[in-house]
């Protein structure tokens, strides 16, 4: 079988790195991912600060990360803030209610992060100040992210695409976060440890987990070829 795609975007966390590596990317991963022609975008929530794994910057040609809000190009050497000015003053507003709600969470350089089990509280909170429809609340295994409304991990990544030339896109995941890849994406395929919404929405679905999900889509599948 046959892929045609100019572009693959993949999330990072239990799609191309597994859990059991201290999320990071195998060297099997690694060096499949290297010898394909086609241009590669790492979508994540992470900060980029926070991937662990540092090969990232020569693996792929862009990232999107705080969910698709900040674009990195250039083996990282270039940074561009996707979301306009406006937010500051909004996060400024959200920060000040999430302290005054005594809810724990960490900013990143754009986005909020906090513990899912918060997120009943957080929502009563926002809807309480009428902040509740300037937000999206992004959802994750673990927690939730805040943005501004209209904007999600694939918005990012649409932007990433944009950038390398554009063409067919080929997304995997395995998060409710990825659905927003999938949205965007001509192909879509989940790794076998995605969650059942993900897989309801998959063309593909892989019989292995994470990384080697990944291997198995770009090579047990025949590979990929561009049109």
């Amino acid at each position: 079988m046959k892929i045609n795609a100019d572009l693959i975007v993949m999330d990072y966390d239990r799609t191309v790195a597994s859990e059991d590596l201290g999320f990071k990317i195998s060297e099997d991963v690694k060096e499949v991912l290297l010898k394909i022609p086609q241009k590669k975008i790492l979508a994540t929530g992470r900060l980029h600060e926070d991937i662990p794994d540092r090969d990232v910057v020569r693996i792929f040609d862009a990232m999107v990360v705080e969910n698709g809000t900040i674009l990195i190009t250039e083996c990282g050497k270039r940074k561009e803030v996707l979301i306009g000015g406006e937010w500051t003053d909004l996060k400024k507003n959200l920060v000040e209610v999430l302290q005054e709600g005594r809810i724990h969470f960490k900013c990143g350089e754009v986005i909020i992060f906090g513990d899912i089990k918060d997120l009943p509280i957080l929502k009563e909170r926002l809807g309480k100040h009428g902040l509740l429809n300037d937000v999206f609340i992004d959802l994750n295994k673990d927690g939730y992210m805040i943005m501004p409304a209209g904007w999600n991990k694939g918005r990012g990544a649409k932007v990433a695409a944009m950038s390398l030339g554009g063409g067919r896109l080929m997304a995997i995941g395995d998060e409710v976060n990825d659905l927003s890849l999938f949205e965007i994406a001509d192909v879509r395929v989940a790794v076998g440890n995605a969650v059942p919404e993900l897989k309801k929405m998959a063309d593909i679905i892989c019989d292995k987990d994470n990384g080697k999900g990944v291997i198995e889509v770009l090579t047990s599948l025949g590979g990929l070829t561009k049109w």
